[in-house]
């Protein structure tokens, strides 16, 4: 009977051993795991907060630039304006076709670069302090009763807006290099692209 009673107390002993060892183990590895997932977040956050990752407006200042960077003389907003005033008429025009013959080629790939043209131009109106004009052609576009016609339309327009950025808007604006690259990369897209795309559809 003794013998009984000392085996199930040496029992009772050893049981105890294995849960203690089994809870020191738990709680080792809970306190690992918590410390992991606190490194991780940190890392995370410290990812979140360069220029490369962050989204938020902060992020998007360049360094070492303020705003505005200059003032722009009468004849270089008057170009300013004229460009954007051309870029929406021709957005108005391309919107008017969509919405009458509904989304067509190539009308519907070309609104959507004429709307990077104008977020192109108003990025300087934005660098330079200027208010950006608003469109004005909106509603005022008499669609043509085909669409082989509207074709025709958008050809005539990219030959004269080509032709407006060459003879009469980067003249204007040689003293700014800035400008003048935006000028030319939209004048090389009404040329290269749009006209093109136009041609093909007349």
């Amino acid at each position: 009977m003794l013998t009984l009673i000392m085996k199930n107390k040496n029992l009772e002993k050893t049981q105890i051993a294995y849960i203690v060892v089994i809870t020191l183990f738990i709680g080792l590895f809970v306190g690992y795991s918590l410390v992991g997932a606190k490194n991780r977040d940190s890392k995370t956050q410290d990812t979140q907060i360069t220029k490369s990752t962050c989204l938020a407006d902060d992020c998007l200042l360049v360094d070492d630039l303020e705003y505005p960077v200059g003032t722009l003389p009468t004849e270089v907003r008057k170009a300013l304006d004229a460009a954007i005033d051309d870029e929406y008429k021709a957005l108005s025009v391309y919107e008017a076709v969509i919405y009458k013959f509904g989304t067509v080629r190539p009308f519907s790939m070309i609104r959507g670069a004429e709307e990077q043209h104008i977020a192109s131009l108003k990025a300087i109106y934005d660098k330079y302090g200027l208010p950006t004009p608003k469109n004005n052609w909106t509603g005022k576009i008499t669609v043509p009763k085909t669409i082989t016609e509207s074709c025709q339309i958008g050809v005539e327009a990219e030959i004269a807006n080509a032709a407006l950025y060459r003879d009469t808007l980067l003249p204007s604006v040689s003293a700014y290099p800035d400008i003048q690259q935006v000028f030319v990369n939209l004048m090389n897209a009404s040329e290269q692209k749009h006209l093109s795309a136009f041609e093909r559809c007349n």
